[in-house]
């Protein structure tokens, strides 16, 4: 997973799990849930975690919009 994320345009793709990296176009909704983490809801309804580790990335996405 970390050679995929090096090789994919950090304004358009962003980590948040260990094994899920996600196309920021394609994020509907974001819900802060329980520890820093987050569930997010993708266009097409698919739901996924985030991992605590990775609460600084969805929070720079959160200020930037």
């Amino acid at each position: 997973m970390n050679n995929l994320e090096s090789r994919l345009d950090p304004d358009k793709f962003l980590r948040i799990h260990r094994s899920a990296i996600v196309n920021i176009g394609r994020i509907k909704e974001l819900h802060p849930m329980f520890h820093g983490e987050y569930q997010i809801i993708l266009k097409d309804g698919t739901q996924l975690a985030s991992g605590r580790g990775y609460r600084a990335n969805l929070q720079k996405l959160l200020n930037n919009l």
